[in-house]
C-alpha cells in the first residue's frame, strides 16, 4: 500500500492540444506529446499536477519554479499546456484526471496485492 510521503506519478499522452492564446482557444496551433501527472502529495489523495512535458518532436520542458518569473519561451508554454491539462473543464483536462484517478487506484491495489504476497513469506523464512 503506498504510504504517506510516497511520490506517485503516470504518464498522459496528449495529442492536439490546443491552447488559450489572447483570450481563445487557439486551434492553429495543435501540439503533441507527454505529461508527467505526479501525485499532488499528502492531503491531495487523487490529486496532481503536472511535473513535466515531453513534446513529440523531442523538446523536454521542465516545470518551472513557483516563484520564478523567468519570461521564457518554454516556460510560458510549459504553463499554458499544464494550466489545459490540470484544468478538469477542458477535455485533456477530465481525460488526465480520468486517466490519473485509475492509475493511481490501480498503484494501491498493486502495492497492496504485494503486501500480501510477502507477509506470507517474511513469516516463512525464519523456518527455512
Amino acid at each position: 500500500m503506498m504510504k504517506p510521503g510516497d511520490i506517485f506519478s503516470c504518464e498522459y499522452s496528449f495529442d492536439e492540444l490546443t491552447i488559450n492564446l489572447c483570450d481563445r482557444w487557439e486551434t492553429g496551433l495543435l501540439l503533441y506529446g507527454c505529461a508527467e501527472l505526479t501525485s499532488a502529495g499528502d492531503g491531495y489523495d487523487g490529486e496532481f499536477y503536472v511535473s513535466a512535458i515531453r513534446l513529440d518532436g523531442g523538446a523536454r520542458l521542465a516545470r518551472p519554479h513557483p516563484f520564478s518569473n523567468a519570461g521564457s519561451f518554454e516556460t510560458e508554454l510549459f504553463r499554458r499546456i499544464a494550466a489545459v491539462i490540470e484544468n478538469d473543464k477542458t477535455p485533456d483536462g477530465r481525460h488526465a484526471a480520468e486517466l490519473f484517478a485509475s492509475e493511481y487506484e490501480q498503484s494501491k491495489e498493486d502495492d497492496y496485492d504485494i503486501y500480501r504476497k510477502i507477509e506470507p513469506e517474511r513469516a516463512l523464512a525464519p523456518m527455512a
